[in-house]
């Protein structure tokens, strides 16, 4: 085998591990090969090697992930630094809204969740931690973007497709900048039902010592018990925790990160 096969194997062997860890259940040899594009015999063979690596686990002919990525995702979680220092706040912001609080990670252009502390009512958020979340849609999302350098923000409108999520998704690049000049003035975001129908959120970013996101902290509830009103009155007390986590990585102003404008203003 080449270089370049051996890479191709490797590329195609990742495609899987991603197509099943999004799917949140157990997925079957046809609907991995029909998402991914790879032949039905070559999935097989990809399924059987990281089965035996226990990347994978099988269970009646289905596949969901194995034991090895629990320890990478420990492994990974406890040499983050931003889980490490935001944890001790967002503790005490979930012991007073009583919802569920996620923690999210921007890294390579993306967002995904690093934590989450359950609400402790019936009805919960279907997020998982390491998954990815929408940038224009979400409250964290939102507040992440209003964070960036212009130059970066020009980049991301002009490449990205604001497909619709809800009947409330903001679609347009334009609506989208004015959104998100009101999310640097008031130094919060909200989701108000833009990304999963039902849901309502308010977050904040968390940046460095040169005001550049590193990732957002967001109260997510069920609109029936979070009103716009509540999200807004929630939204000062999350930007303030967020702020208290970007002291910690030397964000020593002191308004918030999106008050103070994008990151290439500051």
């Amino acid at each position: 085998m080449t270089k370049g096969e051996s890479v191709r194997v490797l590329e195609r062997a990742l495609e899987v591990i991603q197509f099943v860890a999004e799917q949140g259940e157990a997925v079957g040899v046809t609907r991995i090969a029909q998402a991914t594009g790879i032949p039905k015999a070559t999935v097989h063979r990809i399924l059987t090697t990281l089965e035996e690596s226990r990347v994978v686990a099988r269970e009646n002919g289905q596949y969901f992930l194995g034991p090895a990525v629990l320890f990478w995702s420990t492994a990974y979680r406890h040499r983050s630094s931003l889980i490490q220092v935001a944890r001790p706040k967002l503790v005490p912001l979930w012991e007073e809204v009583r919802e569920t609080v996620h923690l999210v990670m921007f890294e390579g252009g993306e967002a995904f969740y690093l934590d989450k502390m359950e609400s402790p009512h019936p009805v919960r958020m279907h997020s998982r931690v390491g998954a990815r979340l929408c940038l224009y849609s979400t409250a964290s999302g939102k507040a992440i973007l209003a964070s960036l350098p212009e130059p970066e923000l020009e980049l991301y409108l002009r490449h990205t497709r604001l497909e619709p999520r809800t009947d409330r998704t903001i679609t347009d690049p334009a609506r989208l900048r004015e959104e998100l000049k009101l999310v640097r003035e008031r130094g919060f975001a909200l989701d108000d039902l833009e990304n999963e129908e039902g849901i309502r959120c308010v977050g904040s970013s968390i940046v460095d010592f040169r005001g550049y996101p590193l990732g957002a902290i967001s109260v997510s509830v069920p609109a029936y018990r979070f009103s716009l009103e509540q999200a807004l009155e929630v939204g000062p007390r999350v930007r303030e925790v967020a702020l208290e986590v970007s002291r910690g990585f030397g964000f020593l102003r002191g308004l918030s990160p999106q008050k103070q404008g994008s990151a290439g203003g500051i």
